[in-house]
């Protein structure tokens, strides 16, 4: 399938705002800086993704939690983890 380019979309259109993010490719600087960041956080400690099942009553009161203290689930779950084995 052919790329579009739809140009400018949201120029003299209110309603469409945000349009051209959907639409239209990032450009290389902005793939450029992302690169640079992921580095950077290669750089400082070595990060992996690890998949975490639990029960959904739990996940519900987690977020309750992280709406309530204004901090995300994933930092509750790592500082408990943290927290109960003494890691720093």
């Amino acid at each position: 399938m052919a790329k579009k380019n739809f140009g400018n979309i949201e120029e003299n259109q209110k309603n469409l705002t945000g349009a051209n993010a959907l639409f239209n490719t990032p450009s290389k600087d902005e793939k450029a800086a992302k690169r640079k960041s992921d580095a950077e956080l290669e750089e400082e400690e070595e990060v992996t993704g690890y998949p975490l099942r639990m029960k959904k009553a739990w996940l519900k009161e987690l977020k309750i939690m992280s709406a309530n203290r204004g901090e995300s689930v994933k930092n509750l779950i790592l500082q408990a983890i943290a927290e109960k084995y003494h890691l720093s």
